[in-house]
């Protein structure tokens, strides 16, 4: 199975999925492999297509949430931050928006893997 964030909410994929091309948000894409264990991963968004028992995932990040760095996270996230107070520029602004919503996530995401790992 795999289980990841679309803007809408989570979607869920099992064997067997009917066709779909569908939208990524920014978040963890979890996959249960038939032994039961599982995988995080984190994107930075993209498009998921679901295609005769196959899954193709299109996306800018996609990183092993386990080896993400949350100080090195919150780093990035506070250096975009930084930009952001910066930039006078709409476009730009937009686009370090949406970066800043994305680092958001990914340090989130840290933040609970070294917390998982802990216990």
């Amino acid at each position: 199975m795999l289980v990841a964030p679309t803007p809408d909410g989570e979607i869920g994929i099992m064997t067997n999925h009917h066709p779909l091309v569908t939208k990524l948000g920014p978040g963890a894409i979890r996959l249960v492999k038939t032994d039961k264990t599982e995988e995080s991963l984190f994107t930075s968004g993209g498009f998921l297509e679901v295609n005769k028992n196959q899954v193709i995932l299109l996306a800018d990040v996609v990183e092993n949430i386990e080896a993400i760095q949350a100080e090195e996270a919150k780093e990035a996230l506070e250096k975009a931050k930084a930009k952001m107070k910066m930039t006078t520029d709409e476009v730009e602004r937009e686009r370090l928006d949406q970066e800043i919503r994305m680092l958001m996530m990914r340090e989130r995401l840290a933040q609970v893997a070294q917390f998982s790992k802990r216990k």
